[in-house]
């Protein structure tokens, strides 16, 4: 019997070219290693509400965005796990809420995910983009082994 190298794989799904292509990778590789994947999407939250401090937004505005977000996340989450169950792959969904990496950090954790993918990100963008920060900062944080997928 062939031993294989991860049970739980974490993907951050994400709307991006680079995300979807993750989310391909990520089905592959848990299909090969006949690994859960787990499948989670965020709404950022935390940047949400320094907009609504920094009155980008009004609470309504903030309400409503974080609405659109969530379904938007839904989505996505769907549409991946229709793809890991058409390749035969064992797989679970997390709509979270919270800073990016402080809730894929607790998810995995919490599920003892062996491996994290995510699409690539610059790191000379980790300045400016909301998301590369959040993304390194996973990076700098994560025990476990991370595949970036460009």
């Amino acid at each position: 019997m062939a031993k294989h190298t991860y049970a739980t794989i974490l993907l951050l799904a994400e709307g991006t070219d680079q995300g979807m292509k993750a989310a391909r990778d990520a089905i592959n590789l848990a299909a090969d290693e006949d690994a859960t994947l787990i499948v989670a999407s965020v709404v950022d939250t935390s940047t949400l509400r320094q907009l609504l401090s920094s009155r980008i937004f009004v609470q309504e505005e903030m309400e409503e965005y974080e609405q659109e977000l969530e379904q938007s996340c839904r989505k996505q989450l769907n549409y991946i796990a229709q793809l890991a169950d058409k390749a035969g792959v064992k797989n679970r969904t997390a709509l979270l809420k919270g800073a990016c990496h402080t809730v894929i950090l607790r998810e995995q954790k919490e599920r003892g995910a062996d491996l994290l993918v995510m699409g690539a990100f610059r790191a000379s963008l980790a300045r400016r983009d909301v998301m590369a920060r959040e993304k390194q900062l996973i990076i700098d944080e994560v025990p476990c082994p991370v595949l970036l997928v460009r």
